[in-house]
């Protein structure tokens, strides 16, 4: 930026020598702090420009001031000397608790290249690819058209990897059918291309209509039409991934490579099972694996089924399906499978990350799965969420949270990302924050329970233990007696002094059958009576089947009574931990 002298956008220009903001020949007036800040943000545009960065900058270590409402003050006297509005801006975005963005595009000066060039695009333009029509007949074939929707999310990022981050695939599925038009989905996902499209199925033959859209303008960039039998549908979605980076990126990326598609009927059963998956929560789980079994069965090399299914074994650990160890044993297996086929599984290369993380504590090794896995597809949301937590378990909070946002960003409608944010936040002892990101969550979906369960031990920390079970027994009336909910419940209860309805619920907890119940968060319900021993016995359980959460013993606040314990610290250190 050294040998930049002015900056240009729309009809202003920026001096940066003579510290003057000019419009025409006209010049603005603008104080040092709100220069600074558009200076920040010229530097980096379209790249978000986070406050504590803005406090650092404006006001050095050692200077005493209300920085909240200075900063505050600093923008709206930039926004007044731009005409700009906060409401629906042209060049200055507000992202809430977490900074700003420059949203306009600089002009070309002394060599510095224009912003919006496909072949200069910053890592930080974004695509949502929007759910496509199911213009069939038969509405049994949505699966069809979901199915291509995700398929191209998952070949957009690699193709597009280091250039643009495609957003995930459940918030862009949150505008399904919606009448919303261009610009506003745009916005609200702040995204800068929009691809949509639709699906016609008559018998063998399909009909892929595509459109790439830019976001602001809502002008159609270029729109194409895919005629193929069901035989050779995919390679009309690889068509249609290079054919959308081509635009973008100009000749960043080359032709597409012709691959053999699998069985038709192998595809259409791994399709069925992304469906079911991308259902909330679980709900989806034994559908999924059955429509995989049979897509196994009938392409038994076919990558990316064996890919999906470890990651849907991965996910009947974490919601408790099945015994953790034996769930993420059976993930391993088939992620190995699944990259000796394709070492390129962006899935698969997550899910060996999770099991060094979950199994083997191995926590170098995770790392650098995960980063193999980022590596492979930058846009994995996935990838980012899973990197987040192994920071976390280590103590890097700061760098926990920015993995969790970047992971929230990919796919912001999305519930387990944004309740991800919410952990790292809690983790860091940051409670207040952790609390205003679970009701940010909770708005979303109220009966997702890891967010309640969350918000409930994020008040407790507050010391407010009366909402802390307030928000608890919401999530029962929700989620019915869930096990989270019933054991932090527990918790609560005894923290308030009601041992006896504490000892109550640990029983009624105790007595489920109908599915696994986590001893990990059982101590926590242990600990809550003050029954050090049940709970110690809970969380050696908790090691041996594999707990997901186990690792978080060593960063969970409500264990910080144990933690001069003997066998507290033979447990982290069998974890490699401490």
């Amino acid at each position: 930026m050294e040998s930049v002298t002015s900056l240009r956008f729309a009809s202003f220009e920026l001096d940066i020598r003579s510290r003057e903001l000019r419009r025409g020949d006209a010049r603005v007036r603008l104080q040092d702090q709100p220069f600074e800040i558009l200076r920040v943000m010229l530097e980096r545009p379209g790249e978000v420009v986070t406050r504590e960065e803005l406090q650092r900058r404006l006001w050095p270590e050692g200077t005493f001031v209300d920085f909240e409402h200075s900063l505050n003050a600093a923008v709206k006297r930039l926004r007044a000397a731009l005409g700009d509005d906060a409401e629906n801006p042209r060049f200055v975005e507000t992202l809430p608790r977490r900074g700003y963005r420059f949203i306009a595009s600089l002009d070309a000066d002394q060599g510095r290249p224009v912003k919006t060039r496909p072949d200069q695009a910053s890592p930080n333009v974004r695509l949502a690819v929007l759910p496509f029509s199911n213009l069939s007949d038969d509405s049994s074939q949505e699966y069809f058209s979901d199915g291509l929707t995700e398929e191209l999310i998952s070949q957009l990022g690699p193709v597009c990897r280091g250039r643009i981050s495609v957003i995930a695939r459940v918030s862009s599925m949150a505008f399904k059918g919606t009448l919303q038009r261009a610009a506003e989905i745009a916005e609200q996902l702040r995204a800068d291309y929009l691809l949509e499209g639709s699906v016609r199925r008559d018998g063998r033959r399909v009909r892929i209509t595509v459109r790439l859209i830019e976001g602001a303008t809502e002008t159609e960039l270029w729109s194409e039409t895919y005629d193929r039998t069901v035989d050779d549908w995919l390679s009309a979605q690889a068509e249609v991934a290079s054919h959308v980076a081509r635009s973008l990126l100009l000749e960043l990326v080359p032709p597409s490579i012709a691959t053999r598609p699998p069985e038709p009927a192998a595809h259409h059963a791994y399709l069925r099972a992304r469906y079911q998956w991308g259902r909330p929560g679980d709900e989806g789980y034994s559908q999924a694996l059955r429509y995989l079994d049979e897509s196994i069965r009938i392409a038994p090399d076919f990558a990316a089924s064996h890919g999906l299914r470890a990651r849907v074994l991965v996910g009947a650990a974490e919601y408790y399906r099945d015994v953790p160890r034996v769930a993420l044993a059976a993930a391993h297996e088939a992620a190995q499978r699944a990259l000796v086929l394709d070492p390129t599984n962006c899935e698969a290369q997550v899910v060996t990350a999770e099991v060094a993380r979950m199994v083997d504590f191995d926590w170098d090794a995770a790392r650098q799965r995960y980063r193999e896995a980022l590596t492979s597809n930058p846009s994995s949301e996935l990838a980012h969420r899973g990197y987040a937590f192994l920071l976390g378990v280590q103590g890097r909070h700061e760098d926990a949270t920015r993995a969790a946002e970047l992971a929230r960003e990919l796919d912001p409608l999305c519930l387990v990302p944004s309740s991800s944010v919410a952990w790292t936040l809690y983790l860091a002892r940051r409670y207040e924050d952790a609390a205003r990101e679970c009701r940010h969550t909770i708005e979303m979906g109220e009966r997702y329970v890891p967010a309640w369960r969350l918000l409930g031990a994020a008040l407790l920390q507050l010391g407010d233990v009366t909402a802390a079970i307030d928000a608890l027994q919401d999530a029962r009336a929700r989620a019915g007696d869930h096990p989270l909910v019933l054991a932090w419940l527990a918790h609560a209860t005894a923290m308030a002094g009601d041992r006896d309805e504490a000892v109550r619920l640990i029983s009624a907890l105790r007595s489920i059958e109908d599915r696994y119940v986590s001893p990990y968060h059982l101590a926590v319900a242990f600990l809550g009576i003050d029954s050090i021993d049940a709970a110690f016995e809970s969380l050696a359980q908790a090691f041996v089947d594999r707990d997901p959460h186990i690792a978080h013993l060593i960063v969970e606040p409500c264990f910080d009574s144990l933690r001069n314990d003997a066998r507290y610290r033979r447990l982290v250190g069998k974890m490699n931990l401490g």
